[in-house]
Parts: C-alpha cells; structure tokens; sequence
C-alpha cells in the first residue's frame, strides 16, 4: 500500500467532489487542503483523472462510518482522509455497489486505488492516474 498524498490533499472539511465519466476515464474534481501546503490558496482546486479505468466505486462511506469500522478497511491500516494505492487482490477486494467502464482482456497493468473524502470514498481499477492543479478563480 502506497500512500500518495505527500505534499497535497483534498479539503478535509468541505472538497466538493466532482465525479465525471468519460469512456474508460474517471475525473474527481475537488478543492484541495490549502492551510497545510503553501503552494496552494483558497479555492484552489485538483483535477484526479484515472485512465484506462476498468470500474469503480463512488459511495457514500463518510468519516465517521469509517471510523465505526463500517468498511472493509480498518482507519488503523488505511487511515482516513488520503489516497492510496493498495496492493490488494481487487478481484476479489472491491465493492459489491459498482460501475463497470470498459471491458478490458488484459488486466496485468491494473492498479487498485481509494480515496477517502469526508462524505464519500472514491475506489477504482485504473491502469494508472494523471493529477493537475488549477486555481478557481
């Protein structure tokens, strides 16, 4: 497991998520955290789009249910309010409420990624992801 948000994060009070399909690609948009990173100001916002993407989960599991232990993951393995890449076997470890994008025969490039934000969790399948940042005003 892998943790991905080292030197940004999404706003942990309020992020706004916005998901957007587009065949086999998944975009959140979202404002970032910008009171720990200097580089960023308020209303600053990132683009998180994943590519190649075979399926995904955007459910409600807010931090609270989280922290009542009502996931599949316990906050003392995959503490909440980051992003992640999981070494898991995600054929068998994903959410039973998802949507499939694409039909793809070779699944060896595949990676397992979940982000925790404060009133939903984001999980997918995703050959890989592209990150920007873009100011909101």
């Amino acid at each position: 497991t892998t943790i991905t948000t080292t030197d940004w994060n999404a706003d942990p009070n309020a992020p706004e998520v916005e998901l957007t399909v587009e065949g086999s690609s998944a975009t959140l948009d979202f404002f970032v955290k910008c009171f720990i990173y200097e580089k960023f100001k308020e209303g600053d916002k990132a683009k998180l789009t994943f590519i190649n993407c075979l399926k995904y989960s955007f459910n409600s599991m807010n931090d609270e249910g989280y922290y009542m232990g009502q996931y599949r993951y316990k906050y003392t393995d995959l503490p909440w309010g980051e992003f992640y890449k999981l070494d898991t076997n995600w054929e068998t470890d994903f959410p039973k409420r998802q949507t499939t994008l694409t039909d793809m025969t070779d699944k060896s490039n595949l990676n397992h990624y979940i982000f925790f934000f404060k009133d939903n969790t984001f999980e997918c399948i995703a050959e890989n992801y592209h990150l920007e940042f873009y100011s909101n005003s």
